[in-house]
């Protein structure tokens, strides 16, 4: 009978976040060349062609030196050499998607997998077993989320990423100005951080609090009243779990436009509003509104609760050791 390996074995690509974060959590990490093909000029995707080339045999390699029970990938290019050295090898494997609108990869590999865990409801079927899991997310923050108060403190926590958000950025500030009784906490991204503390000090604004990034963004999401968001299926994710109203204005060159089909979903669940980017000038009197009518903040962080899904990483991994062990 097979057995779920205790130790995972992580793989992605070279000088990756997600490399830095495997190495601070203790677990082994292999490099696997890839790059991004889609939306490339003719010489980057020729580069792209020769580094799923070198990656694919590296993830062979990789495979034999490492039997895998299965292979659990997360979408994305870097997933592609694993994805390719699974299915040439008669790996089973599963895939994670975090959006309404799958990506090309999981649309692409969907097929072959053995289960496609779900976020959110797709707006399309994928043509293979999906169930709706939510997206996992670390213990900490999980506790953290369970210990959070629920009595409003009149913060606004801005998020855009760790690379930030231009516009959410410049936008926050403004909404600071206008907003003096408001304390607004802002995610600036490491790209925009410098220009955006030069902005904020020029202003002589007191009511902002900036962060760069952070592996510990439970410490933020437990003083937020209310988060304006991006619309990525993580972000999502934490900010349900951490049962808080959001407002969520979706990148607006997101690939299929996932991030708009995201927001829609969780506005239709009443846990949140959404604001295209072309709109931002807007949002201050919306903020404005939600915080003069709190039974509207407690009625979106209510459905926030209900439609969060706090246990996916236990869910999801009982239902791979299932299959495994079979």
């Amino acid at each position: 009978m097979k057995e779920l390996a205790l130790n995972p074995v992580f793989a992605g690509r070279p000088g990756s976040m997600e490399q830095e974060l495997a190495a601070k959590a203790g677990f082994e990490f292999h490099p696997l060349s890839s790059s991004g093909f889609f939306g490339k000029g003719i010489p980057a995707k020729f580069g792209a062609a020769w580094n799923l080339f070198r990656g694919t045999f590296q993830a062979l390699s990789l495979l034999r030196r490492v039997p895998a029970a299965a292979v659990v990938a997360a979408g994305g290019f870097g997933s592609v050499p694993s994805l390719t050295a699974a299915r040439l090898t008669a790996c089973d494997y599963f895939l994670l998607e975090q959006n309404c609108i799958p990506g090309r990869v999981t649309r692409y590999f969907a097929r072959g997998a053995k289960e496609v865990f779900l976020t959110f409801p797709l707006d399309k079927p994928l043509p293979a077993k999906t169930s709706v899991t939510g997206t996992p997310l670390r213990r900490a923050l999980l506790q953290a989320a369970r210990l959070k108060p629920q009595a409003a403190n009149n913060t606004v926590l801005v998020l855009g990423g760790s690379l930030g958000a231009r516009a959410l950025n410049f936008a926050a500030i403004e909404l600071a100005r206008q907003l003096p009784e408001l304390r607004f906490i802002i995610q600036t991204g490491r790209r925009d951080s410098a220009e955006v503390n030069r902005r904020v000090q020029e202003l002589g604004l007191k009511n902002i609090e900036l962060f760069d990034f952070t592996l510990a963004m439970e410490q933020y999401f437990g003083r937020a009243t209310l988060v304006l968001s991006r619309a990525g299926g993580v972000v999502i994710n934490e900010i349900l779990t951490f049962r808080i109203p959001s407002i969520l204005v979706p990148f607006p060159l997101a690939t299929d436009n996932h991030q708009k089909a995201n927001a829609l979903h969780v506005a239709r669940e009443g846990a949140s509003l959404q604001i295209d980017q072309s709109r931002l000038p807007e949002t201050g009197n919306v903020i404005r509104d939600l915080f003069a009518h709190p039974e509207k903040l407690a009625e979106m962080a209510a459905n926030a609760r209900r439609i969060a899904k706090p246990n996916a990483a236990q869910e999801i991994a009982q239902r791979i050791k299932a299959h495994v062990e079979k």
